[in-house]
């Protein structure tokens, strides 16, 4: 299928479009071959907020997935900082049936689920 490295770019690039630096917000691609989410977006100001990012590059978000950010959520939770997004990052025509609400989806048109 896809390598999620060679989504990263077209990720980083929507994260910068959501995340603004002007507005504080850092972007920091991980080590995923040391169960770390792909990315973390991160922000400190009056509070510290913190997004997680994990790619799926196959066309179904699996139990897997779900229970893999479930571990980044517990991996990345600190006091004091507020956890504003859990986002998966999908091709086009990914299955994400199984996506509860609570996770964001963000569709990249750069790949496509045939």
């Amino acid at each position: 299928m896809f390598r999620a490295s060679d989504l990263y770019p077209y990720v980083k690039a929507n994260l910068r479009k959501r995340y603004p630096y002007e507005e504080g917000w850092i972007i920091r691609k991980l080590d995923r071959e040391r169960n770390n989410p792909d990315f973390l977006v991160e922000r400190r100001r009056k509070t510290y907020e913190r997004a997680i990012v994990f790619v799926i590059p196959e066309c179904k978000v699996t139990q897997e997935h779900l229970d893999a950010m479930k571990n980044f959520v517990e991996n990345f939770s600190e006091e004091g900082v507020e956890l504003i997004a859990k986002i998966f990052v999908v091709c086009r025509g990914c299955d994400t049936s199984l996506v509860p609400k609570d996770i964001e989806i963000m569709v990249l048109r750069s790949c496509e689920c045939t």
